[in-house]
C-alpha cells in the first residue's frame, strides 16, 4: 500500500514542478501546463534574450532583424515591425509567443489570443530590465540555471561599467537616428539610459516618446556639448558642423559611434553601450582643451 502511494505522491509532485506561471510585462499571470519548447519571438530583443536564456533551441520562428546571436539567423522569420504570417505561427504550433508589448501590433497580437495562443508581453526598457527578462524567459522554457547564470553576468557586467562612469562630467547629449525628418530617442528608448550611464543627458529626455521627431531649432536652443550618432552614415551629421557657435562643434563632438546593438534592449547591448562610454570619455577630453 505503501510503494502505490509514494508513486502517486511522485507523480503528483513531478506534474506540479512541470507546470510553470511567470508573471509578464503586462502584469498577467501566464501558466503553462509544462515549460515551453516550442518558442516564436516575435521581436529581435526578445529572440537575444531566449538565447541568453538558454531557450535559444526552442526558438520555432522568430521576427525580421534578429541578428543575435548569430544562430537566431537561421530561424524562420514569421513577422516584422508591422505584420505577422499567422498561417505561418499556427503551422508552427508554439507553446508560446513572446510578444514586444510596446512594438508588436495590438490588433495582430488579438488574433494570434482568439487563436488560443498563450501570449506573453515582454517590455524592456532599461537596461536594468535586461536580467530580470533574461531570467522570466528561463522559468518559461524550464531553463532556469542557465538563465540564472547569464543574468547574473549580464548584472556584474552593467555594474562594473557603472561604477567605472561614476562620477564623470556630464554632458549634454544630442543623440540623431535619422535626419530626415530629424529623430532623436526620448525618455522611453533604452539609449536614454545608456548614455546616462556613461554620463551624458539625453537632450530630448522629457520626452516620453521612444523615437520623437524634434526640429532643428529645438536641437540648437537646447545647445549639445555632442552631436552623436549610431548608424553608419556620418555625412547626416555634416549639417550640425557649420553651427560653429555650437559647444559640440566648437569642441569636435560630433561624431558616429560604432554601437550596433546600443537599440537593443537586450544581453547584446553590453559593448555597444561601453563603446558609447568610450566615445564620450574622448569627447570629455576635447571638451576641456
Amino acid at each position: 500500500m505503501i510503494r502505490p502511494l509514494l508513486i502517486a505522491l511522485l507523480a503528483i509532485s513531478a506534474s506540479a514542478r512541470a507546470t510553470v506561471s511567470v508573471t509578464d510585462d503586462a502584469g498577467r499571470t501566464v501558466t503553462l501546463p509544462a515549460p515551453a519548447h516550442r518558442i516564436v519571438s516575435l521581436a529581435p530583443n526578445i529572440t537575444d534574450a531566449l538565447f541568453a536564456a538558454g531557450a535559444g533551441a526552442y526558438v520555432v520562428g522568430t521576427s525580421r532583424y534578429s541578428e543575435h546571436p548569430e544562430a537566431a539567423r537561421r530561424i524562420p522569420v514569421v513577422s516584422d515591425a508591422t505584420t505577422i504570417d499567422l498561417e505561418r505561427i499556427v503551422a508552427l504550433k508554439p507553446d508560446i509567443v513572446l510578444v514586444w508589448k510596446s512594438g508588436t501590433p495590438a490588433a495582430q497580437v488579438e488574433k494570434l489570443s482568439r487563436l488560443g495562443m498563450p501570449i506573453f508581453y515582454a517590455e524592456t526598457t532599461r537596461l536594468a530590465d535586461i536580467a530580470p527578462a533574461t531570467r522570466r524567459f528561463g522559468v518559461l522554457a524550464g531553463t532556469d540555471d542557465v538563465a540564472a547564470k547569464h543574468a547574473a553576468a549580464f548584472e556584474a557586467s552593467l555594474a562594473a561599467l557603472r561604477a567605472t562612469y561614476a562620477g564623470k562630467k556630464r554632458l549634454k547629449v544630442f543623440y540623431q537616428i535619422w535626419d530626415r525628418p530629424l529623430m532623436t530617442v526620448g525618455h522611453a528608448q533604452i539609449i536614454d539610459d545608456a548614455l546616462d550611464l556613461c554620463g551624458g543627458d539625453n537632450l530630448f529626455a522629457d520626452l516620453n516618446q521612444a523615437a520623437p521627431t524634434v526640429t532643428r531649432e529645438a536641437v540648437l536652443a537646447r545647445a549639445p556639448e555632442v552631436i552623436v550618432t549610431g548608424g553608419n552614415d556620418g555625412d547626416s551629421l555634416d549639417g550640425w558642423k557649420r553651427s560653429t557657435f555650437l559647444p559640440a562643434v566648437k569642441h569636435g563632438n560630433v561624431f558616429v559611434v560604432d554601437a550596433p546593438t546600443l537599440a537593443s534592449p537586450s544581453p547584446s547591448i553590453l559593448p555597444s553601450v561601453e563603446a558609447l562610454c568610450r566615445a564620450m570619455d574622448a569627447a570629455r577630453t576635447r571638451a576641456t582643451r
